[in-house]
């Protein structure tokens, strides 16, 4: 549990967006803190940074035409 966990759900989705984008599909993994956005939950929409994740979800769509 912990940080093992964490790690191995990473390890997980960075396969699950490569399998997706190898058979034609646009994923992209982004990795929150990285981009500076922290403290947030599995209810993105319901988090204090709401309004900066539907930027970047909408930002997103655009950039792929959806």
């Amino acid at each position: 549990m912990g940080d093992e966990n964490l790690r191995v759900r990473l390890q997980m989705a960075r396969k699950f967006v490569a399998c997706i984008n190898k058979h034609g599909g646009k994923a992209t993994l982004v990795e929150l803190p990285k981009i500076g956005i922290r403290g947030n939950t599995h209810f993105l929409m319901q988090d204090l940074s709401n309004k900066q994740l539907a930027e970047l979800l909408n930002d997103w769509l655009v950039k792929n035409g959806l």
